[in-house]
Order: C-alpha cells, then sequence, then structure tokens
C-alpha cells in the first residue's frame, strides 16, 4: 500500500523516529516530521499531507488550527495522544480524526493508517 506524504506532528523525539520508521516501512512515499504547532501552521501554509499523526499537544500548545486545516481539506488524521486531552474535547475537528492512546501496539497504529489511506484514496479519487 502506497500512502504518500504523510505529516506527522510529534514533540517526542524517541516516538518520532519510531512512528517514522513504521510509516517508511508500510507505505509513506514520504514523512514531515515536525514538533510544534508554529511548524506545522508554515507546513500546511504551502503543502497538504495525504495523511497526518498528530499528538494533539505540542511543546508550543494545542494543534487546533493544525487539525482544523486538515479537516477543512478532507486529509484523514489519526490523534496520537499520551493521555485524555479536555483541549481535544472543547475543538470540534479532533471529532474528524481518530483516537489511539500512546503507547500503542504498531499493529494498532499500521491499522489505522490502513484505515486513514483508504478515506485519502475515496477522497482523491471523488476530486478527479
Amino acid at each position: 500500500m502506497t500512502i504518500g506524504t504523510v505529516l506527522l506532528l510529534e514533540d517526542e523525539p524517541i516516538i518520532a523516529l519510531d512512528v517514522e520508521k513504521l510509516l517508511q516501512e508500510n507505505g509513506a512515499d514520504k514523512v514531515v516530521t515536525l514538533s510544534t504547532c508554529a511548524e506545522a501552521v508554515g507546513w500546511l501554509d504551502v503543502n497538504t499531507p495525504n495523511i497526518a499523526i498528530v499528538d494533539p499537544r505540542l511543546s508550543d500548545g494545542v494543534c487546533s488550527f493544525a487539525v482544523k486545516t486538515l479537516a477543512e481539506r478532507s486529509v484523514p488524521f489519526i490523534l496520537y495522544s499520551g493521555e485524555p486531552d479536555a483541549a481535544i474535547e472543547s475543538e470540534p475537528a479532533f471529532s474528524a480524526g481518530q483516537l489511539l492512546y500512546k503507547p500503542c501496539e504498531p499493529d494498532r497504529l499500521i491499522a489505522a493508517l490502513s484505515r486513514a489511506a483508504m478515506r485519502s484514496f475515496e477522497h482523491s479519487a471523488r476530486k478527479r
């Protein structure tokens, strides 16, 4: 399965490296890893990924703008969170993503990635 470009928003370096490796082994053509909401905003100004994996809370705050942008562009995303977060519940755009809690078995993340890839493919097919 080829899944194109994956945007990974993660501020924990070890987790980011593990997820990057898993993505590359499972069909990601390109992984863009960013560790702050500010970097995500700048990248999303000129780019659109096929899929995103988002830690909702990064070192500089909650990624509400990034998630809203992904939802508006119909980009499937996985919320990859270490703990329940009231910010997720207060921002409606977060509900568009699949929620997985860290730590997560690789098979569960791959299954969520496969579901997101199918949604990305279906969205691309509708745009044609």
